[in-house]
């Protein structure tokens, strides 16, 4: 009998045994696991495991430990009595994550968490940044077509409903107005015109307006919020100069021959313009007339500024870079993305790759970092235009280049979109403001 009893025991425990194996996995830890992603890959709770394996809560997971995971039902993660995935959108980074093992640990492909995440660099993931799992989900703006026919005011002018892109440029040459006495009208208004803002105009040119009115989903028909920036207003050219913007495929031979003047006058006009050019960049093809009276004085009070160190004239030649991969990308009022830029938002997106935050305004962005003199500017630093007929900053580009007395500066332009243009050109010679070094707070 005492035999037959020993056998039974030693049976249960060989049983009990087979049991909890089946109800636990042994899981070896590998380079960019953490608790968080290990109970996700079997979806259990992270309690669960800490359950399983006390000594190791609160501590950092080390290569090659193995952890007791639990197999059976009751720890799955639940919903609705059910046992269901993770339905998180968004996972938070933890220690040794990589962006390789949180695609895998979350079921997708690298390239779906970067086109998930396109503002996240995947080689400086920072513990407790959020990562999105999902696409994000944006609301659409319905765009609906009235017409209006505007009232007359009680000073014999009469409207215009500013639509989608428009700017005061371009409603000025809408009715054959000059910006000059547009603006005068409509003093004080601001420059970042809204969707649905009014503009005064002379009541002989009032026309019947078709307007775009976008209506947010979720706002019950109210008008959509603009996300415009105070850098979408150019004065027009009036210095008579005659400027090119290169094409594909076009040569300072081809655009002599085409503008009917001599090669050797326009290398004079552009000195470091060698035969092939870069598309994009806009030559000067005559110069036009500019009243010197640019204020120097301001710089007298400000103090030679050390070169760039080392590292940030590596920096300012990755923003040139970044920046140069989107010349050619058009203007938009507002825009800080590869669908559209303006001056300031431009950028924003190309400071912001380099982990730099700046203010979104060119007016903002002028106030910050280092004013420099002219003859300290280096590659990298942002220059600062009036383009808006008042005096008051509008308009940012960031220096590509330096040669002798030429500066030329990536930007967005109305009327071009992304192009590089030189400090020479009439337009901005008498437009210049000032040079901001914001690569020299980063030292």
């Amino acid at each position: 009998m005492k035999f037959i009893k020993s056998i039974f025991i030693i049976v249960f425990f060989l049983s009990c045994g087979n049991i909890f194996a089946q109800k636990t996995i042994e899981h070896k830890v590998v380079s960019g696991d953490s608790f968080y992603s290990i109970a996700k890959k079997y979806n259990v709770e992270e309690e669960a495991i800490y359950k399983l394996n006390p000594n190791l809560k609160g501590k950092v997971l080390q290569l090659n430990t193995i952890i007791i995971i639990p197999n059976d039902k009751k720890s799955k993660i639940k919903g609705d009595n059910k046992t269901v995935k993770n339905k998180s959108d968004v996972y938070e980074v933890q220690s040794g994550d990589s962006f390789y093992s949180v695609a895998l640990n979350n079921d997708l492909t690298v390239d779906d968490l970067k086109k998930y995440n396109p503002d996240v660099s995947p080689k400086n993931l920072q513990i407790g940044q959020k990562i999105n799992l999902k696409p994000v989900k944006t609301k659409k703006t319905k765009v609906e077509k009235e017409t209006r026919i505007v009232e007359n005011s009680s000073n014999d002018n009469t409207f215009h409903i500013v639509k989608k892109g428009e700017t005061m440029s371009s409603i000025s040459k809408k009715y054959g107005l000059k910006l000059a006495d547009l603006l005068e009208m409509n003093k004080p208004l601001r420059t970042n015109l809204q969707i649905g803002d009014k503009v005064a105009i002379k009541k002989e040119n009032l026309s019947i307006v078709e307007v775009d009115k976008p209506v947010d989903s979720s706002s019950n028909g109210l008008i959509a919020e603009s996300n415009t920036s105070d850098d979408d207003v150019e004065e027009a050219d009036d210095s008579g100069e005659i400027t090119h913007l290169v094409k594909k495929g076009e040569t300072a031979s081809s655009i002599a021959r085409h503008y009917n003047v001599k090669l050797k006058e326009l290398k004079k006009l552009n000195p470091r313009v060698g035969d092939k050019l870069s598309v994009g960049h806009k030559l000067i093809i005559k110069k036009g007339n500019v009243n010197n009276n640019i204020v120097v004085a301001e710089e007298e009070s400000i103090e030679d500024i050390a070169p760039m160190s080392v590292e940030n004239v590596t920096k300012a030649d990755q923003l040139i870079a970044i920046a140069s991969q989107n010349i050619g990308t058009r203007y938009r009022g507002g825009g800080k993305t590869e669908e559209g830029f303006d001056c300031s938002g431009l950028m924003c997106y190309t400071f912001d790759k380099l982990q730099i935050s700046l203010p979104r305004s060119s007016s903002s962005q002028s106030e910050i970092g280092k004013k420099i003199k002219r003859k300290n500017a280096q590659k990298g630093d942002l220059i600062f235009f009036s383009t808006n007929g008042r005096g008051t900053i509008n308009h940012v580009g960031m220096i590509t280049e330096i040669y002798e007395d030429d500066i030329r500066f990536i930007h967005s332009s109305v009327s071009s979109g992304v192009i590089i243009s030189s400090i020479n050109e009439a337009y901005y010679t008498k437009r210049f403001k000032k040079i901001v070094r914001v690569l020299h707070d980063y030292q």
